[in-house]
């Protein structure tokens, strides 16, 4: 079996190969090309000449991107129209009251991305009863198909009133739609997300509108660019949730796509978990861009079916991961108050950090690395990229260092400060506001520049260790390839835990057990390979928000049992906001079925064979602030160590996707599959 992935990032597009058959494992870095395929195509060619194979020798193919998130934070999506239940207009634009910062007096919201000039209301009703009050004709339908038309959409979203109780209004006015503009892709809440509370509903329906055909462009030129080189392998998509999907279901639901870029990494962070036995991990991966974060508490991720992205509701089922503008390509400026600020501006792949030599001209965290001496000058890049150690000392010298009056050192330095306290920061709000004690972490870090920037939050953060596996520039594209199929499907069931109908209940799950199994059918997983988990949405009466409880049992045969999953809605209460009253009723909102199709994963590459202990290729100075100032760091070539060696820092070791830099007072031992695990070393008396 020969797997291959490819990972769209910011800066670079990373892919990797594993050839089972050889037990080998090749993996690059080329430069991304915004909006284009060219990367991912000039990748799976470097790699497949490395390998010694042909394109066509690949049996899979599975594909990471950030296209539907940057269509969506830049607002470069489709022109959708929105169907809205007449006297509903304003939906998008009331919203909710949440806010980023709850009480200030200037703040902004994020402009609705279907503006209420391209909504359109229908005449009909359902009550919140499921009751169709108003029905709508297909006369009506056909009519309002028109003036959908005349509003000239790429993309038709669907949002009427307690559809996700009754969905026939809703179904009917899409056929009518589909009928008159065919080829224009047209999503009803009904099927994206059928749930109470009107704004995330229209919201999420309104996002898969939008984003959808972008990533459906993207993916036709995918397809027609992978048969030109020879590559016959099927293309699977990752999803938001950590798992994968075929082309045709990313088409039906493309929300699951929105966060798709980060998800690889926190599953090859589960499965580092469990090949070294850290039940408790921060996944830390920093690419050129931004920095992303996630927890792992007992071998498992956490996941969330709702998430406020830059101010607006979207539910979608996703990994729960943290991001924040924090990459290689940060840009460090000065404020008017005479702070530095790093991010969120990021020079990217073009024109990139000004040590590239491809234009830029801004400091970037890159630069200031390498002023510090973290990064080699002589380092060769992805796409034959030589640094250049002048332009960056240059460009911090004029945008930072005399107008702080600073050296170039200083300021270099406190741009490296800066992004590590922002980070520390992201990463005690994804931890310590939710009840996790750090010192029971450690921290697993990859990504192009994390192993840079791990040592400081370790030490910061009071965090046990750090993880650092052997690949970890290409790190997420490697979790690609340890993904399953995955489907999610869910539908309301809002009754009091005491009051379940068992009958009502069984039925309910039997209706979400026919749409696994008939996605499983279309994309051919064997019965043997199939797993169905059960959950549910619970929440005290009277609440708002609700927690996501799994009920016991397998498939068609969960087991009814009100007494053990209100005591288990209480565990995760008191987890999530600290306490939970055992005399407070709960009730259930929506169930939930996660349908997973087992998938070949390839097995971790073994340590190249050798014996003895790597010396030092060089001895380098490094930059560490004004308290400890410059120190003489021994850098080594991560190719030679071996298993059980130990490094002591301060020291650097160098490899073709990233650096890792170990600080004074820290070690790092090599372990099992050449992962490095960084320890504060042991002070001797």
């Amino acid at each position: 079996m020969i797997s291959l992935s490819a990972d769209i990032g910011g800066t670079f597009t990373d892919v990797i190969l594993a050839d089972s058959k050889r037990n080998k494992v090749y993996a690059d870095k080329v430069l991304s090309t915004p909006g284009s395929s060219d990367a991912v195509i000039e990748g799976i060619l470097q790699l497949t000449r490395q390998a010694g194979i042909q394109p066509a020798d690949i049996d899979v193919f599975v594909h990471g991107f950030t296209i539907a998130t940057n269509a969506w934070l830049t607002r470069s999506g489709a022109r959708v129209v929105l169907a809205v239940t007449d006297g509903f207009r304003d939906v998008l634009e009331i919203a909710t009251q949440r806010r980023p910062l709850s009480y200030s007096l200037t703040q902004s919201r994020p402009a609705p991305l279907v503006p209420r000039s391209r909504v359109v209301q229908i005449k009909e009703r359902v009550d919140a009863f499921g009751q169709v009050c108003t029905a709508l004709s297909s006369e009506e339908a056909r009519h309002m198909a028109d003036a959908i038309a005349a509003l000239e959409p790429e993309a038709v979203a669907i949002c009427l009133l307690f559809s996700h109780l009754n969905p026939v209004n809703e179904q009917r006015l899409m056929q009518a739609v589909r009928e008159r503009l065919p080829g224009i892709p047209v999503y009803c809440s009904s099927e994206v997300n059928p749930q109470a509370e009107e704004y995330p509903r229209t919201n999420t329906t309104v996002t898969c509108a939008y984003v959808g055909p972008v990533v459906d462009k993207y993916i036709r030129a995918l397809e027609a660019a992978l048969p030109t080189i020879g590559v016959k392998a099927p293309v699977l998509l990752m999803r938001s949730d950590g798992g994968v999907s075929t082309i045709q279901a990313a088409r039906g639901n493309p929300v699951n796509m929105l966060l798709s870029g980060p998800a690889g990494g926190v599953i090859a962070g589960m499965a580092a978990s469990e090949d070294h036995g850290i039940r408790n991990i921060i996944t830390f991966d920093m690419g050129g861009t931004s920095a992303d974060f996630s927890l792992i508490s007992n071998g498992e991720a956490l996941t969330a079916n709702e998430r406020l992205i830059n101010g607006e509701v979207l539910r979608l089922s996703t990994l729960d991961i943290s991001t924040i503008s924090a990459g290689g390509g940060s840009i460090g400026a000065v404020d008017l108050g005479g702070a530095i600020r790093v991010g969120p501006a990021s020079a990217g792949s073009v024109p990139g950090p000004a040590c590239y030599g491809l234009g830029g001209v801004l400091p970037t965290l890159s630069d200031a690395a390498l002023v510090m001496g973290l990064l080699d000058p002589s380092a060769n890049l992805a796409g034959g990229l030589r640094l250049d150690i002048d332009k960056a000392r240059q460009a911090l010298k004029t945008e930072i260092a005399d107008k702080l009056d600073v050296s170039i050192d200083e300021a270099a330095y406190g741009m490296v400060a800066i992004a590590n306290a922002q980070m520390a920061q992201a990463i005690r709000s994804l931890s310590v506001e939710r009840g996790y004690d750090l010192r029971d972490f450690a921290l697993l870090s990859f990504g192009g520049a994390g192993s840079i920037f791990a040592p400081f939050l370790m030490q910061e953060l009071e965090m046990q260790e750090i993880v650092i596996p052997l690949r970890p520039g290409v790190f997420s594209a490697s979790g690609m390839l340890l993904s399953d199929m995955r489907h999610t499907f869910q539908a309301p069931f809002l009754t009091p835990v005491n009051d379940v109908d068992q009958g009502r209940f069984t039925l309910a799950l039997k209706g979400l057990d026919e749409l696994v199994s008939a996605a499983f059918k279309r994309d051919g997983i064997a019965q043997e390979k199939q797993v169905v988990r059960y959950y549910a949405d619970l929440r005290y009466v009277g609440q708002v928000h609700e927690l996501t409880v799994p009920l016991a049992g397998e498939a068609g045969a969960v087991r009814w049992d009100p007494a053990v999953l209100s005591e288990q809605f209480r565990r995760h209460h008191e987890r999530a906001y600290g306490f939970a009253d055992a005399s407070m009723p709960c009730e259930i909102v929506n169930l939930r079925v996660e349908g997973i199709g087992l998938m070949y994963k390839p097995k971790p590459e073994p340590l190249a064979a050798g014996s003895g202990v790597a010396a030092p290729t060089a001895m380098r100075q490094v930059y560490l602030g004004p308290e400890l100032g410059r120190r003489t760091a021994a850098v080594y070539d991560r190719a030679d160590l071996r298993q059980g060696q130990t490094l002591h820092g301060p020291s650097i070791v160098n490899q073709s996707d990233t650096t890792i830099f170990i600080l004074p007072g820290q070690s790092a031992t090599v372990g099992l599959h050449g992962v490095l695990r960084v320890v504060a070393a042991i002070e001797e008396n």
